[in-house]
């Protein structure tokens, strides 16, 4: 969904924007193992309050930066960026640090209250997908036990609490390279926040799903495509220029010296090589339902044509002659 250029607006936002908030922690059933918050790392200070080191991999996560494309549904830190939801839970799967959960599990999730606006309450939500999802579609999730707080402050700074998530009882995981893992993301209402994290979980009273391309049903509607190609055409140039500059020898110097000090590196898996059977989309029909099909088809293609063309015309600046 997001793309190159938050690393240049990730340098603007850091002036700005002071993180206060961590998932350190998320376990689910006896005996699994623990997840840990999207891009927390163990390596810095919690003793402290200061921008850096000590706020540097709290999360984000902004319905309107989500919105114009520039983070995904989990947000971003200061450190990081972007956080690209797939890559951590694969990365998480491969160094089997994802919690187990069935449906009804409580989870404990400890969040780590950096100075003020770290604080409560804190909502949790869950996207049964994975990482399909965007501002709005995710499934709420009760929580309990909750961070001390009102519009996401309190005097509590550089302390953890534990929080108690529980999972539906039509819990249904469908992510992930297992088919059976979901993200769960919780924040809170401060202001200069929201504040949080997001952390994967895997089901395990359930069955892996493998799909075949006909099963996928994510869809979205002509505007929002169009809204889309609009925004991505906006920020095209600034997102080359931001490729380029964090390829730059002094950007790779920095993030060499990043991974050094704080000992980043990530557990490699080889993936799987599948090789999915043949299978029809659907029956041909005979030669008259065909032909209807296609002149259907045809039909319905020149309507959406002819609706694109509307529209460009109303919201973007073209040569009228291609149109």
């Amino acid at each position: 969904m997001a793309f190159s250029m938050r690393v240049l607006l990730m340098t603007a936002f850091v002036s700005l924007v002071h993180g206060h908030a961590q998932i350190l922690n998320a376990q689910g059933e006896a005996g699994s193992p623990a997840s840990v918050g999207f891009q927390v790392d163990s390596e810095l200070a919690r003793n402290c309050t200061s921008i850096s080191p000590c706020q540097q991999d709290a999360t984000l996560i902004r319905d309107a930066e989500i919105e114009s494309n520039i983070v995904n549904e989990c947000g971003r830190t200061e450190l990081s960026g972007n956080i690209d939801v797939g890559e951590n839970t694969e990365n998480a799967l491969a160094a089997k640090s994802v919690t187990q959960v069935k449906a009804g599990t409580k989870l404990t999730v400890t969040i780590h209250q950096v100075n003020a606006d770290g604080a409560g309450p804190f909502t949790c939500d869950m996207d049964p997908t994975g990482n399909t999802l965007g501002a709005t579609g995710q499934t709420a999730l009760e929580v309990t036990n909750n961070v001390p707080g009102t519009n996401g402050f309190s005097q509590a700074k550089t302390q953890d609490f534990n929080i108690t998530v529980t999972m539906p009882t039509d819990l249904n995981c469908t992510g992930a390279s297992t088919g059976n893992v979901c993200t769960v993301r919780c924040r809170n209402n401060a202001l200069a926040g929201p504040f949080g994290g997001c952390f994967a979980v895997q089901q395990v009273d359930t069955n892996s799903k493998v799909f075949t391309p006909s099963d996928i049903e994510t869809a979205t509607t002509l505007d929002e495509m169009l809204s889309q190609v609009q925004q991505d055409q906006k920020d095209l140039p600034a997102a080359v220029a931001a490729n380029q500059n964090a390829g730059s020898d002094e950007a790779v110097k920095n993030l060499d010296a990043v991974k050094t000090l704080l000992h980043l590196s990530v557990t490699s898996k080889a993936a799987a090589v599948q090789t999915p059977a043949a299978s029809a989309t659907g029956s041909a029909g005979g030669a008259s339902s065909g032909a209807d099909s296609a002149s259907g088809r045809k039909k319905h293609h020149v309507q959406h044509v002819e609706g694109v063309r509307r529209w460009a015309k109303r919201n973007m600046v073209v040569d009228d002659e291609k149109l």
